[in-house]
């Protein structure tokens, strides 16, 4: 049952990393656009740093459920190879919950953005594009990466009763597995 969970949140990480993937592709072919118009013809894009900006909120919150599914995100295993095996998971686990917690309050607080910039009829300058949509998304984003951190999470601390899974886990962190 917990493998099957951890394969559809997995997935679910997959699907957001399509998202990030088709934003950063908006900025780039943007940005080469930008470039040329304002080459050729002297006029540039108009609005291009709010559509750049907006694409960057949802393309950088966006990637990070998927980095953690593929343990992307930075951790010092150079230093947690000296530990312990047990003070390595027991370390991993404890920042997966700080983790953990950060990222549900940062999807909760793009939520309360969300109805904020709702509320008040919030717009860019430019192009007038309602803000409340990006915040949605990005709040979205930030709970697919907490429930990610929470599966992974559970699966650190798992580890100190499987070895099997000990292996596994402290390979996926990029650490060398403790010799028995």
């Amino acid at each position: 049952m917990f493998l099957k969970i951890k394969n559809l949140m997995y997935r679910f990480a997959d699907a957001v990393g399509v998202v990030s993937s088709i934003g950063y592709i908006f900025i780039i072919v943007l940005c080469v656009v930008e470039v040329l118009l304002e080459k050729l013809t002297g006029m540039p894009v108009l609005g291009s740093y709010e559509m750049i900006e907006r694409a960057m909120i949802v393309a950088v919150f966006a990637s990070f459920a998927y980095g953690q599914t593929k343990k992307m995100h930075i951790n010092v295993p150079i230093v947690l190879n000296f530990f312990p095996r047990a003070a390595r998971l027991l370390s991993l686990g404890a920042m997966s919950t700080v983790s953990t917690g950060i990222a549900f309050f940062v999807g909760y607080a793009a939520w309360t953005q969300c109805l904020t910039a709702k509320s008040m009829g919030q717009m860019t300058g430019i192009l007038h594009i309602p803000l409340h949509p990006f915040y949605f998304v990005e709040a979205v984003a930030m709970v697919i990466f907490g429930l990610i951190l929470i599966i992974d999470t559970i699966v650190v601390f798992l580890s100190l009763k499987d070895r099997e899974m000990e292996k596994q886990t402290l390979v996926d962190y990029g650490m060398t597995p403790a010799k028995h």
